[in-house]
C-alpha cells in the first residue's frame, strides 16, 4: 500500500470515528416519560346516590358437632382447632335508589353474589383449611317506609393448627365508585382472644367485641381461642422425608453425572478447568437472592466472564476453527446494520439529535467508513473484494454511531428498554454456541443461527420483545415471575443455563450412541438416567380443592423411582444376542427366526392332531415318527433362540432407534394434552420446564429405542410391557400423597389412577406394536408373519390398546374438577 493511500485510508477512518464520537457527545438527554399520578379524589369517588349506609358484622365461634356434620370426616383433625366464621353485610339505602331496584330484581348468576359483596364490602379471607365450601345465602331485601335494607350472609368453616392463629384479612372494596364512603365493621369474638389488629385503630375494643370504621383500608386480625398458650421453645423433629429425598436425589444425580463424564473426560486439562470455573461461578450467580446491592457482580459473571470462559474453552477443545466465509461476514453486517438503524430511529423519534442532522451524520460516517475500506483493500486488485470491504466498513461505521448514541442514552438512564436485553442476550448466546460446538465437535452455520434465536427467546417471547416498551420509552409494567422468582435478564440467563445443561446431556447421548458397537456403554446408561431424573424432577406443589390445600406430585419421589426403574429394566438374565451389523444380516436373522417359529408351530400341530389321527387309524405310528424326526432334525439346525432376532437393534445405531421410539411415543402422548393442558411459559425456558410432563413418557420411549437389546424381555411386546410396568410405577409414585389423602373421594382417586394407567398402557402397548412392525419392515417382511390378523391371540394386544384408548378417553371426559386439578397440578 502506498503512503498516500495509507494516509487516505486512516484519514477517512478517523473522520468516520470522529463523526460518530462527536454525535454521541452533543446528543441531548432524552427526557423521562411522565409517570401518571393517581387522583385521590377520583380513587375515592362515591356513587352519586347519597343516603347509603353499610355495616358488616363478623362473628367467630368454635365449630360445634352440628356445624361439622356436613364436612368430610376425613378432613377433620381432632388435634386442630375448628372455627365457624359468619359474615353479615347490611346495606341500608333509599327505597328509590336504583341499586335497590337492581338488588330487588335479583342478580343474574350465583357468581354475581360473591362479586357484588366482595366488590362493595371487600373480600374477607380466612386462614386455615376449608372444611366445606363457602356458603352464601340469598340476599334478604326488606323495605320500611322510604328505607330499604339488604342483608347478605356468608358462612365459612375453617380448621387450623393449635400453634397457629386464625387470621382474618378484610380486603378493601374493589368497586369504583364506592358503594358508601365508610363502612362500620363489628368483629364479635366471644371465646376468642384478639392477638393482632393491623391497618386500623379500633373505636370499640372489648374482650369479646372489636369495632372500627374503614373506607378503603386493608385490615388484618389474628384470633386464638381463649386460654391458648405458646411455649418459649418447641422441640421439633429435624428429620424430614422431603429433605431426605431431596438429598438422596442430589447425590444420585451427581454420581450419575460423574459416571456419565467418565475418567477420560477428567483427564483432559481444559475439562478440569471448565469444571473448576463453573463451580466458582455458580455461587456468584445466586448473589441477588441474598443481597440486591451486589447484583452487578452477578451480571458481570453471567454476561461477560462466562461467555469469555466459554470462548476460551471451545478454542482449546474443538479441533477446527469456524469455517466462516465473506458471505457470513456480510450477513452479520446486514443484521448489525438493522439493529443499528433501530437505535438511530429511536434517537430520531425521541430527539436525541435533530432528524436532518442525524441523517447527515449517518451518511457522512457510512461514506467515510466505506471509503476507508476501499482504500485499505485497493492494493489487492480484486474489485469484488474491495466492494465487500466497503460494505462491511460502512456497516461498521453505522454500528459505531449507533453504539455511541446508545452509550449516551445509557449514561442518561433513558434508553430503548429492550436494547439492554438484546445486548445481554447476544452476549449470553456465545455460551450455548460454544457448548454445542464442543458437544458436536464441529461448527455449523444453521446451528449457530438457531442457537442465537433460541438465546433471544430465553430472554422472552417476541410478544414481550415487541410490546410498547420495546421501541419507545419504558412502560410501567412488572416483570413476569415464576413462583417467587422475578424473571429479570439475570434469572432468565440462569434458567437458560439449566436448560442448556439438559440439551448437552441429550447431545452426549447422540455422540455416545452413534454406532451399533456403542450399545450398553456405562456412560450412556448414566446419561440416560440423568435425563429421566431431570424430567421427573417436577414438583407440582399444592393445589386448592374446595378451598383446601391438597399435596400433589412430590419433588423427588418420581425422580428416584425413574432411576430405580432404569436399573431394573437393564438388569436380569438375557439370552445371548448376536447383533446384526448390516441390514442384510438383520434380514437373514429374522427370516431364520420366522423359519424356526414355523417349525415349532408345525411340531405343536403334529402332536395336537396326531393324537386323534393315531386313534382313528388315519396315521400310522411309523409315519408319525418319521414326521417328528424330520421336524426335530430341522429344528436342531437352528441353534439360536427364535426370539433373539426380534430383540436386536436391527442393524441401527442406538440414537437412530431412540429417535424413532421417541417420536412414536410423543405422538401417542399428545392426545393427553387435553387432560394436562398445553405447556405455557413467558419464555422458551419456562415453556420447556412446563413441558416436562409432556416429555416424560416419550423419554421412556427414547430409552426403549436406545437400549432396546438390553431391556428385559425377548421380543418387542414383552420388552414394552416391562417398560410399561416401570413407567407406571414411576408415574403413580408422584400421586401417592394425593391417593393417600382423605380429601379426594374414592371415586376421584380411582379415576386419577385409571387415567394415568390408561395413558401409560396406551403409549407403550402402541410402541411395542410399532416396534414389531418396524423390525419386520427393516427385514423386508410383512408384519402379518408375526401378528396374524386371523388369530385371536395375535389380535389381543391391538384390541387391548384400542380398549384402553376408549376407556381412558371415557374416564377423561367424565373427569370432574377435582380430578382435573390433581392431574394438571397448580
Amino acid at each position: 500500500m502506498g503512503m498516500f493511500r495509507m494516509v487516505v485510508a486512516f484519514g477517512l477512518a478517523a473522520v468516520a470515528v470522529g463523526a460518530a464520537v462527536w454525535c454521541a457527545v452533543i446528543a441531548s438527554p432524552v427526557p423521562r416519560a411522565a409517570v401518571p399520578t393517581a387522583d385521590p379524589g377520583k380513587a375515592l369517588q362515591l356513587d352519586e346516590h347519597a343516603g347509603r349506609e353499610a355495616a358488616t358484622t363478623i362473628t367467630v365461634v368454635r365449630a360445634t358437632s352440628a356445624d361439622l356434620a356436613g364436612a368430610q370426616q376425613g378432613r377433620i383433625d381432632d388435634r386442630a382447632n375448628q372455627a365457624k366464621v359468619m359474615i353479615a353485610h347490611r346495606l341500608t339505602l333509599p327505597a328509590e335508589d336504583p341499586l335497590a331496584l337492581t338488588l330487588r330484581q335479583g342478580l343474574n348468576r350465583p357468581g354475581d353474589l360473591q362479586a357484588f359483596t366482595d366488590g362493595g364490602f371487600g373480600a374477607l379471607k380466612v386462614s386455615g383449611t376449608a372444611l366445606e365450601p363457602t356458603i352464601r345465602l340469598a340476599p334478604l331485601v326488606t323495605t320500611t317506609g322510604d328505607r330499604t335494607v339488604v342483608e347478605f350472609a356468608v358462612t365459612l368453616l375453617r380448621q387450623f393448627p393449635t400453634d397457629k392463629q386464625l387470621t382474618l384479612t378484610l380486603e378493601p372494596p374493589a368497586r369504583n365508585p364506592l358503594l358508601v364512603g365508610q363502612r362500620t365493621i363489628t368483629l364479635a369474638h366471644r371465646g376468642w382472644t384478639m392477638m393482632a389488629l393491623q391497618g386500623v385503630i379500633p373505636e370499640v375494643e372489648q374482650a369479646d367485641t372489636t369495632g372500627f370504621t374503614v373506607a378503603r383500608a386493608r385490615v388484618i386480625a389474628g384470633l386464638v381461642p381463649n386460654g391458648t398458650g405458646f411455649p418459649d421453645a418447641e422441640v421439633r423433629d429435624d428429620f424430614s422425608w422431603g429433605t431426605a429425598l431431596g438429598v438422596l436425589t442430589s447425590i444420585v444425580m451427581i454420581w450419575q453425572l460423574l459416571r456419565s463424564l467418565g475418567t477420560a473426560w477428567w483427564q483432559r486439562l481444559p475439562n478440569r478447568e471448565l469444571a473448576v470455573g463453573l463451580v466458582l461461578a455458580a455461587p456468584t450467580l445466586l448473589i441477588p437472592l441474598f443481597d440486591q446491592r451486589l447484583v452487578a457482580i452477578s451480571y458481570v459473571i453471567m454476561f461477560l466472564a462466562l461467555p469469555a470462559f466459554a470462548i476460551r474453552h471451545v478454542a482449546r477443545t474443538v479441533p477446527t476453527s469456524p469455517p466462516w466465509t465473506t458471505r457470513d461476514v456480510i450477513g452479520v453486517t446486514v443484521l448489525g446494520v438493522a439493529v443499528a438503524l433501530g437505535m438511530l430511529a429511536w434517537s430520531w423519534l425521541h430527539e436525541q439529535l435533530p432528524g436532518p442532522f442525524l441523517a447527515g451524520a449517518a451518511l457522512v460516517v457510512a461514506l467515510a467508513a466505506a471509503g476507508s475500506g476501499l482504500a485499505f483493500s485497493g492494493d489487492l486488485g480484486i474489485r469484488l473484494v474491495a466492494m465487500r470491504a466497503a460494505v462491511v466498513s460502512a456497516g461498521l461505521g453505522i454500528g459505531v454511531l449507533a453504539l455511541g448514541l446508545w452509550i449516551k442514552a445509557l449514561l442518561t438512564q433513558v434508553y430503548p428498554p429492550d436494547s439492554v436485553r438484546l445486548v445481554l442476550g447476544l452476549a449470553w448466546a456465545t455460551i450455548p454456541i460454544a457448548a454445542v460446538a464442543v458437544a458436536t465437535r464441529g461448527w455449523s452455520r444453521v446451528t449457530v443461527l438457531c442457537t442465537i434465536v433460541v438465546s433471544l427467546l430465553v430472554q422472552g417471547w417476541p410478544t414481550e420483545w415487541l410490546d410498547a416498551g420495546s421501541w419507545s420509552l419504558p412502560v410501567d409494567a412488572p416483570l413476569p415471575k415464576i413462583g417467587a422468582l422475578e424473571l429479570n435478564p439475570l434469572m432468565r440467563g440462569v434458567l437458560g443455563l439449566l436448560l442448556l445443561g439438559f440439551v448437552l446431556l441429550v447431545l452426549r447421548l447422540r455422540r455416545l450412541g452413534g454406532s451399533v458397537d456403542s450399545l450398553g456403554r456405562p456412560a450412556a446408561v448414566a446419561t440416560m438416567i440423568i435425563v429421566l431424573m431431570v424430567l421427573y424432577l417436577q414438583p407440582r406443589g399444592i393445589v386448592r380443592v374446595a378451598d383446601s390445600p391438597l399435596p400433589l406430585a412430590v419433588l423427588s419421589i418420581t425422580s428416584i423411582m425413574a432411576w430405580l426403574s432404569v436399573r431394573w429394566l437393564l438388569s436380569g438374565p438375557r439370552p445371548p444376542l448376536v447383533e446384526p451389523r448390516t441390514p442384510e444380516e438383520h434380514r437373514r436373522f429374522v427370516r431364520r427366526a420366522l423359519h424356526k417359529r414355523l417349525l415349532q408351530i408345525s411340531e405343536q400341530e403334529l402332536f395336537r392332531l396326531g393324537r386323534g389321527k393315531l386313534g382313528a387309524g388315519e396315521l400310522t405310528m411309523a409315519e408319525f415318527e418319521r414326521r417328528r424326526h424330520d421336524l426335530e432334525r430341522a429344528l436342531h439346525k437352528h441353534d439360536r433362540h427364535p426370539e433373539t432376532a426380534f430383540g436386536t437393534a436391527a442393524a441401527c445405531s442406538p440414537w437412530h432407534n431412540a429417535l424413532h421410539a421417541f417420536v412414536v411415543s410423543l405422538l401417542l402422548t399428545l392426545p393427553f394434552v387435553l387432560v394436562y393442558g398445553w405447556p405455557s411459559g413467558v419464555d422458551v425456558t419456562s415453556f420447556a420446564f412446563d413441558a416436562r410432563y409432556l416429555l416424560a413418557l416419550p423419554a421412556f420411549g427414547f430409552f426403549y429405542g436406545y437400549f432396546y437389546p438390553l431391556i428385559r424381555g425377548t421380543q418387542p411386546m414383552t420388552k414394552a410391557l416391562n417398560l410399561m410396568a416401570a413407567a407406571l410405577v414411576t408415574e403413580l409414585s408422584g400421586y401417592l400423597p394425593t391417593l393417600f389423602q382423605p380429601d379426594p373421594s374414592a371415586a376421584d382417586k380411582l379415576q386419577v389412577a385409571a387415567i394415568v394407567i390408561g395413558e401409560v398402557a396406551m403409549v407403550f402397548i402402541g410402541l411395542g406394536l410399532y416396534w414389531e412392525w418396524r423390525i419386520m419392515h427393516l427385514a423386508g417382511e410383512p408384519w402379518g408373519r408375526v401378528r396374524n390378523i386371523r388369530s385371536i391371540r395375535s389380535l389381543g394386544a391391538p384390541l387391548l390398546a384400542i380398549l384402553i384408548a376408549f376407556g381412558t378417553a371415557a374416564a377423561t371426559t367424565a373427569a370432574g374438577q377435582t380430578v382435573s386439578r390433581i392431574l394438571q397440578g397448580p
